[in-house]
């Protein structure tokens, strides 16, 4: 793609075989942060992905126990009641 949009005042250059559109510098920042924003963002949800399979492959299996909350609030020494 060698033409932009109607408005677009970047420059288009070409490198070889390429088109290449010049940005300013601080532009370029700006998009490097927001693909790494991006990586980050993906990165974390496949590993949320992993923990919820694998917690229910362990509750599938029977691994996995629950404390009511009563109970832990008397094994921390909170307040066992209602929470105002």
């Amino acid at each position: 793609m060698t033409e932009l949009p109607v408005g677009d005042d970047h420059q288009v250059i070409r490198i070889g075989d390429e088109a290449a559109v010049v940005v300013p510098l601080e532009e370029c920042r700006r998009l490097r942060e927001l693909e790494r924003r991006v990586d980050l963002t993906e990165q974390v949800d496949a590993e949320e992905a992993q923990a919820l399979a694998q917690y229910r492959a362990q509750q599938e299996a029977g691994a996995v126990t629950s404390v009511p909350q009563d109970e832990v609030r008397r094994r921390f020494g909170l307040n066992v009641g209602r929470v105002a």
